[in-house]
C-alpha cells in the first residue's frame, strides 16, 4: 500500500488534501474496483473507460485518473479527486510500476520486437545469458520463465497489461535476479503496456505486414515497434529488414547493426538420426567460428545472429553464445517435427504472415526435401484480423508448395467464406487449380486428416502453420481447446 502522492509521481501533482490517501491498486477495469483503488479511463479500442467512472466510484474508488477534462467538475463534486492526463495507459504503467517499487529500475531489461522471430530469439537471448551464468528471467508470449519456475501467458497471447507485467518484474526482483529479457510486441508498444521502461538493449528483428486490423497502416505498425529503439540504451537492428534505415534513425543512443551476408557464410545442412542441422560460420569479436544449430533457414540465421549481438552487449563472452546455439531446442511450434511411422514429414509451425510462410516453405523447398518429396501445406487466416495479408498468403503457399489446403484459424465471428475467398485470391494468382494443388477443407482437423492421409505419400513433407503453440482456437468468438501437435499425432495413427 502506498500513499497517493506516491502512486502518482512522475504523473501528476497531487495537492496535500489527498496526498495521503492510501491506495492498494490501480486498475482502468471498473469490475476489479475496491475501496482503495486508483480508477484509471481512458478511450479504448472498444470500450471507453469514462463512462464506467460512476460505476467505479460506487465500488470506492479513491481516485479518477482520466483523459477527459469534462468529467473533473462532476468526480470532484462527489469529494473524488480527478488527475486529468494526456495518456491514460502509459498513466497506467507508470502508477502500477511505482505501486511496484518501480522494480524495472533494478534490472537489465533486453526487448525483442519485430514481426516473425521474436519468441525464438528472445528465448536464444534468455539462453545464452544462462550459459554466462546470469540471474536471468523471462517473459515471451509462450511462457514466462522466473526463477527457474514457468508461468502460462495465456492464450492468443500479446505482451502482458502492466498490472501482470510488473507483478511479474516484482518477483525477478525479490528473487535476487538480475536481467529479464522481454518479448515486446507492436500491440503492447502502442498501449504503452511497458510504461517508460529505459530498454538496455532493444532488438529488431523484421518488419512484415501483420496486425493492420489495429495499427490500420503499416507505417503505424512500424512508429509502435519503433518505439522501443528510443527508450533503448542499445538498438540492435537487422539491416536486411524492411525500414531498416528508420529503425535505425530512431535509435537513442548507440546503434548495432547486424546482416547475414557480412556476418553467416558457409552454410550446409546435415541430417543425423532424423533431426536436421544447419552448420555454418558465424562472426563474433570479429572472428569466425565454425557452429551448428537445430534452428533451421535463413530466417533462424537472423535470429541467431540478433541475440548474439545482444548477448554480446550485456557481456556474454564468445564462447558462452556459441554453447547457447549449439545447445538451442526447437520450441514449442516452430518448426516442430511430428515423428510418425508413416514415413512422412510433418511440421507444426506458427508461422502466420506472408513473411512467416515464404521462410519456413522456402526452407524445406531448398534445403530439406528430396527431388521427388511433395510439399503440401494447410493454412488459414485469422478471423477480424489484418485482411490485407490474405491474398498474399495464399500467393506464397500456391506458388511455393505443391498442394495446399485452405482451412480455419481462429475465425472469431468473421464468415469462413470471406476469408477463404480473401485467401483463394491469391492462390489462383499464383497458378493454383481448385481440386488439384489447391484444396478447401473448413474443419481443421478434417484439413489435416486430408493433408495426411490423403493427399500425403511416404516421404512427403506435410507443413501445418499458423496455429504453432496456441492452446485453442476461437471460433465464433468461443475460445475451443486445440492442440495442433496432437491433432496431427491422432492423425498419423
Amino acid at each position: 500500500m502506498k500513499s497517493l502522492r506516491e502512486i502518482l509521481a512522475g504523473v501528476s501533482e497531487v495537492g496535500s488534501e489527498f496526498s495521503s490517501l492510501e491506495i492498494e491498486k490501480v486498475t482502468p477495469d471498473s469490475r476489479k474496483v475496491s475501496s482503495g483503488s486508483v480508477f484509471v479511463a481512458y478511450s479504448g479500442v472498444e470500450v471507453d473507460g469514462h463512462n464506467f467512472i460512476d460505476q467505479a466510484i460506487d465500488k470506492g474508488a479513491a481516485a479518477i485518473v482520466g483523459e477527459k477534462a469534462s468529467f473533473a467538475k462532476e468526480v470532484e463534486g462527489k469529494g473524488i479527486p480527478y488527475f486529468l492526463v494526456d495518456n491514460g495507459r502509459l498513466a497506467w504503467a507508470k502508477m502500477v510500476a511505482n505501486l511496484c517499487d518501480n522494480p524495472e529500475k533494478k534490472l537489465t531489461i533486453i526487448g525483442i520486437t519485430g514481426t516473425d522471430g521474436k519468441t525464438t530469439t528472445t528465448n536464444l537471448i534468455y539462453q545464452m545469458l544462462l550459459k554466462a551464468k546470469l540471474n536471468v528471467a523471462m517473459v515471451s508470449t509462450i511462457k514466462a520463465v522466473i526463477a527457474g519456475k514457468e508461468f502460462d501467458t495465456g492464450l492468443h497471447t500479446s505482451s502482458p497489461d502492466p498490472d501482470i507485467l510488473w507483478e511479474w518484474l516484482s518477483q525477478i526482483v525479490k528473487a535476487g535476479q538480475t536481467h529479464v529479457v522481454l518479448e515486446t510486441t507492436s500491440h503492447g508498444l502502442a498501449q504503452y503496456r511497458f510504461g517508460d521502461i529505459k530498454f538496455d538493449v532493444g532488438v529488431l528483428t523484421n518488419l512484415a505486414h501483420d496486425h493492420l486490423e489495429f495499427h490500420k497502416t503499416i507505417q503505424a505498425y512500424r512508429d509502435a515497434k519503433a518505439m522501443l529503439f528510443a527508450n533503448s540504451l542499445v538498438s540492435v537492428i537487422n539491416s536486411r529488414s524492411k525500414e531498416s534505415a528508420f529503425f535505425q534513425s530512431k535509435a537513442a543512443a548507440k546503434l548495432v547493426r547486424y546482416d547475414i551476408n557480412k556476418d553467416i557464410r558457409n552454410v550446409s545442412y546435415v541430417e543425423e538420426d532424423g533431426v536436421f542441422w544447419q552448420e555454418f560460420e558465424i562472426k563474433i569479436f570479429d572472428k569466425w567460428i565454425k557452429t551448428r544449430s537445430r534452428l533451421l533457414g535463413e530466417y533462424n540465421l537472423e535470429n541467431i545472429l540478433a541475440a548474439s549481438k545482444a548477448a554480446d552487449e550485456v557481456g556474454v563472452e564468445g564462447e558462452k553464445i556459441i554453447l547457447a546455439i549449439q545447445d538451442f531446442e526447437q520450441l514449442p511450434g516452430r518448426f516442430q517435427s511430428v515423428v510418425n511411422t508413416k514415413g512422412i514429414h510433418t511440421i507444426v509451425d506458427f508461422a502466420h504472415t506472408e513473411q512467416g510462410l515464404s521462410s519456413v516453405i522456402s526452407l524445406v523447398k531448398n534445403h530439406l526435401r528430396k527431388e521427388d518429396e511433395k510439399i503440401i501445406v494447410v493454412f488459414g487466416c485469422n478471423g477480424g484480423r489484418d485482411q490485407t495479408k490474405r491474398a498474399p498468403m495464399g500467393r506464397v503457399a500456391c506458388n511455393l508448395a505443391d498442394m495446399t489446403v485452405v482451412t480455419t484459424e481462429d475465425p472469431r465471428k468473421e464468415d469462413v467464406n470471406q476469408i477463404y475467398l480473401q485467401i483463394e485470391q491469391g492462390c489462383l494468382e499464383s497458378g493454383g487449380v481448385l481440386g488439384k494443388t489447391l484444396f478447401r477443407e473448413d474443419d481443421r482437423s478434417k484439413a489435416i486428416d486430408m493433408a495426411i492421409n490423403i493427399l500425403a505419400r511416404k516421404g512427403d513433407w506435410v507443413l501445418f502453420l499458423g496455429k504453432g503453440h496456441e492452446k485453442s482456437m476461437n471460433i465464433d468468438g468461443v475460445e475451443t481447446p486445440w492442440d495442433e501437435v496432437l491433432v496431427v499425432k491422432d492423425k498419423l495413427l
